[in-house]
């Protein structure tokens, strides 16, 4: 009863959230909105969360009703636009982007001759353009449910198909955009902690092109992972080697609508089971300002080596001349710097 009594509360009394977003960085999410919607209610409380937080696009999940997308896309206002894979009864991949602040140059699917591995929602792309930068944002929602297990010899195993779709993926990307900047999120269905026999994500993980921005999140405490029923943190966001410079890992974040809703149960039976990650590119940053102080000196050049030896966290800013390595070469780069 107690949670029902939130809810009408926060139905008629418009509750405030964060301000994620800002106009300097390019602010990015992805959301799994569970059978959306999934009330009648959704979509007043989705438009009260998207109008506060100052987001560029939204990448989402499970979005079930073209009506109800289209209705909120109106209620949004003109500046916004809705994408959506196909326009079906099933859970597509869909967007909401934020015309005032990006420029969709195209959308399309990729991947649909091996739609079997990605659960028949193949990735859904949008190229665009903020800040006279040009990004790739591929949109995935991989097969779900298994046993933790990976199964190389059965191609009906759910591990073995997120596999594939990972491995997939991962090959097109290198091949199509092997030099631009490209985020890959969504509802990944997997835990990147997962050991190396059962890890359906190592093409990405041992690669030096590529990172899982939340990285951090997954490994710890499981208060901020993103599907809280099982817990797990499931649902990623990874990055190209082109986009290392302009990430600090407290530029990620799994927004916890549930806590400005009255809590879990609230937000569960209005709105989804997922809590959406947020991400910020900030094109701000500092070129080897590592302690993050606006400037480039000597303390930054200790923080290197620290990481260099292992006695300090690796970051992928630290990776200065972006290949992939954080070695000597980042040193010698950084001591130009200053001395420059």
């Amino acid at each position: 009863m107690f949670w029902v009594i939130l809810i009408v509360c926060s139905f008629f009394i418009p509750q405030d959230y964060p301000v994620l977003g800002s106009p300097n960085t390019f602010d990015i999410m992805t959301w799994n909105i569970e059978n959306y919607p999934k009330n009648n209610s959704t979509n007043s409380f989705l438009e009260n969360i998207i109008s506060q937080i100052n987001i560029d696009v939204i990448a989402l999940q499970e979005i079930e009703s073209q009506n109800a997308f289209e209705n909120l896309i109106s209620i949004l206002g003109p500046n916004w636009i809705g994408l959506r894979s196909q326009n079906t009864d099933y859970g597509e991949l869909a967007y909401l982007i934020n015309t005032e602040e990006v420029q969709l140059v195209d959308d399309y699917n990729i991947l649909s001759n091996n739609q079997y591995y990605f659960a028949y929602r193949e990735p859904y792309v949008i190229e665009i353009i903020h800040n006279e930068s040009d990004y790739i944002i591929i949109n995935n929602h991989f097969k779900c449910c298994g046993n933790g297990n990976l199964d190389l010899n059965d191609t009906s195993d759910e591990e073995y198909r997120r596999l594939k779709s990972s491995e997939l993926i991962f090959e097109y990307v290198n091949n199509n955009h092997p030099y631009e900047k490209v985020i890959i999120l969504g509802d990944l269905n997997d835990e990147i902690t997962d050991s190396p026999p059962n890890n359906v994500f190592l093409d990405f993980i041992n690669s030096n092109l590529y990172s899982f921005a939340d990285n951090q999140i997954a490994y710890g405490d499981q208060d901020d992972w993103s599907f809280p029923n099982w817990p797990s943190h499931i649902d990623h966001i990874i990055l190209s080697n082109e986009l290392f410079e302009l990430f600090e890992p407290e530029d990620i974040k799994t927004f916890k609508i549930d806590e400005y809703l009255g809590g879990w149960q609230a937000y569960e039976n209005y709105i989804s089971d997922h809590r959406p990650l947020f991400l910020k590119i900030d094109y701000n940053q500092i070129i080897g300002d590592l302690n993050q102080d606006s400037e480039v000196n000597i303390l930054d050049t200790v923080i290197l080596v620290q990481i260099i030896l292992g006695t300090n966290l690796s970051d992928l800013v630290a990776d200065l001349n972006q290949d992939g390595i954080v070695n000597v070469l980042d040193v010698v780069l950084l001591v130009q710097i200053i001395l420059n």
